[in-house]
């Protein structure tokens, strides 16, 4: 049986994302990849709004298909499937180290840190990205 991620915790000065239980224990750590300072990551209280096992990504200047694991967040004033947690192979074939921030404001993780949140967070699971 898997154990429930019971919140998330993004914190941008790291480049991390944590994974906590429903009793506060850390299940799970990663290095990630947010927001460019041209782009950045929001910062507040957020929740699971959404999960695709494979969707497109789109923003002005990119179309990325078939990405799998993504969970895209609500809250906060965020328009839906705006900002998400998402794999970026593109990244990790290229050589880029996670830690960095990169993106145009979603939070970037590695392909395994995606595979392995994806089925243990359910819609409605609270984040917060921290400046």
């Amino acid at each position: 049986m898997l154990e429930l991620v019971a919140a998330l915790l993004i914190d941008l000065s790291d480049q991390k994302l944590y994974a906590y239980d429903d009793r506060q224990r850390l299940l799970y750590a990663a290095l990630v990849s947010t927001g460019r300072p041209a782009t950045p990551t929001p910062t507040g209280q957020f929740q699971i709004g959404s999960k695709y096992s494979e969707t497109t990504l789109v923003g002005p200047d990119y179309r990325i298909p078939a990405v799998p694991n993504v969970m895209c967040l609500s809250g906060g004033g965020l328009a839906p499937d705006r900002l998400c947690i998402h794999p970026a192979p593109w990244q990790e074939r290229a050589g880029e180290c996670f830690g960095v921030a990169r993106s145009h404001g979603c939070i970037r993780t590695t392909s395994a840190t995606a595979r392995w949140l994806f089925p243990r967070t359910a819609v409605g699971t609270p984040v917060e990205i921290r400046p």
